[in-house]
């Protein structure tokens, strides 16, 4: 504990040992996802290591915006079934040595702030500021560190030429608001946090009003932070003039299949090298030009999908089927062919994430029977987001499920067998909800079963019952469907 800022009452003859160890712990058991990382290091070859959205804030100082990458992240995490540190520090290690700090927090500016108090410390590693140790010592930060935290924002927003900003006046703002702390003898900015953020304005000015705002505002929005979009490195691009007008999936999956390849070769194949997104633009038969994304959920691994590309291809053709679809209706009373031909396209990686070898290498480990990499692929694959579900005790078909995190550990509080075996004559489709219809009439009705839900905590318990039929109607299809206590009917599903 040594160098903890508060001091720390002794300990007491007859007081539980454990159970202020256990206390200890629960400083650092906080698990809310960061927005954004400020990383200290003297080798910044790689900024894009846990996001494709970064800053460059100045010499050895990157900022990440870790919202884009949210899911992925939470997904390696419970992979790993281990806190954020655990999960970065050997990332980090890898791209920028043992020399490197890292602040997570909700908005770049707090990141920044903690970070220069760290650096003035001399430390290295991780910290979040969503851990309870980190917000007490947050809390303690004086007010050279604050201002010092400040050195570069004059050049960044001079650089987004910001709209009454002057260097010359903010730094005279600056000594103004420090001559008023010392006469008014404030230790610390937080013991002024309560301060409005308008009252600071109308004082010290705009641009110090909304470093106040950021200081103590935990809303991971960035409210007029500087933020400039660190532009990568020239990315890979391939165009392809077509000798022919193409418009039949089966020719242009070829084609692209091929310039795919040629991308992986730009890339020599490098194992960090993940993409977010690429462009694909488009020149129809009449010359009209469309832009279209083909966007993955997760980091996707071009040279890992050769020489299939399934993933990138499944989405193109998502991408394909819909632009065709739109076409078609808009050119539906002209004298157009009924899929407008491609003559040229041009594909283009736009958005990438540097992700080290060394993270699959843990991924590798096997902890449990679920492949998370699996689901990840099949995730990119699908052109929507697919859910998951764990059995609820209910005999109510609606109620008998919860919906649950994809790849968490499915738990059975109680024993579902009696649910189980209800289910087998339940039919695979369910409507939302149940549908009112009129009493049968000239149907075939099997009847199926009764069952009732929780009769105990309403008034009436013979409105909770429930008689559940088979309906045939003369052209053979079959519904699910239950009459109440009242004789009203409702249908729920449909069988194959």
């Amino acid at each position: 504990m040594a160098g903890y800022p508060c001091p720390i009452a002794p300990l007491q003859k007859n007081m539980d040992i454990t159970t202020k160890v256990i206390d200890l712990a629960e400083l650092t058991e906080r698990d809310d996802f960061p927005a954004f990382a400020a990383i200290y290091s003297a080798d910044s070859a790689n900024p894009f290591v846990l996001s494709p959205t970064t800053m460059h804030w100045s010499d050895s100082i990157y900022l990440s915006r870790l919202d884009d990458c949210k899911l992925f992240w939470s997904r390696q995490k419970k992979k790993l079934r281990c806190k954020l540190a655990e999960l970065f520090d050997p990332l980090l290690r890898y791209h920028y040595g043992a020399d490197y700090v890292a602040v997570f927090g909700n908005h770049p500016w707090q990141c920044l702030w903690y970070l220069h108090y760290q650096l003035r410390h001399q430390a290295n590693g991780i910290y979040l500021l969503q851990s309870r140790l980190n917000q007490n010592i947050f809390k303690t930060l004086d007010w050279d560190c604050w201002f010092a935290a400040q050195e570069n924002l004059s050049a960044h927003w001079l650089a987004l030429n910001a709209r009454g900003f002057t260097e010359a006046s903010f730094h005279s703002r600056q000594a103004r608001m420090r001559r008023f702390i010392e006469r008014i003898g404030v230790a610390m900015p937080h013991d002024m946090n309560l301060a409005d953020g308008n009252a600071i304005t109308r004082r010290f000015g705009k641009w110090l009003g909304l470093v106040w705002q950021w200081s103590f505002n935990d809303a991971n929005a960035l409210h007029g932070f500087p933020w400039i979009r660190l532009a990568p490195e020239k990315l890979p691009v391939v165009k392809r003039d077509l000798e022919y007008p193409v418009n039949q999936w089966s020719s242009i999956e070829l084609l692209l299949r091929e310039d795919f390849t040629r991308l992986c070769e730009q890339i020599r194949q490098n194992d960090s090298e993940h993409i977010n997104r690429m462009l694909w633009q488009i020149t129809l038969f009449n010359e009209q030009k469309i832009s279209v994304e083909l966007s993955f959920r997760h980091p996707y691994s071009l040279h890992r999908d050769m020489p299939g590309f399934d993933t990138a291809l499944y989405q193109a053709r998502y991408i394909y089927d819909d632009l065709i679809a739109k076409l078609q209706a808009r050119d539906s009373d002209l004298d157009l062919p009924a899929s407008m031909p491609f003559i040229c396209w041009q594909v283009e990686i736009c958005e990438r994430v540097m992700l080290a070898p060394v993270l699959w290498d843990l991924f590798a480990q096997e902890f449990d029977e679920i492949d998370y990499q699996q689901i990840m692929a099949l995730q990119n694959k699908l052109p929507l987001a697919f859910e998951c579900y764990q059995p609820d005790a209910s005999f109510y078909p609606e109620q008998s499920f919860v919906r649950i995190p994809v790849g968490s550990h499915q738990q059975q509080p109680v024993d579902c067998s009696p649910w189980s075996c209800s289910s087998a004559d339940k039919p695979l489709f369910y409507y939302q909800s149940a549908q009112p219809i009129e009493t049968p009439g000239r149907v075939q009705k099997v009847f199926l079963e009764r069952n009732s839900n929780q009769w105990w905590l309403g008034e009436d318990a013979l409105q909770s019952i429930r008689d559940y039929f088979i309906l045939q109607d003369h052209n053979g299809r079959s519904s699910w469907a239950y009459r109440t206590q009242d004789g009203e009917w409702f249908k729920q599903g449909e069988f194959c």
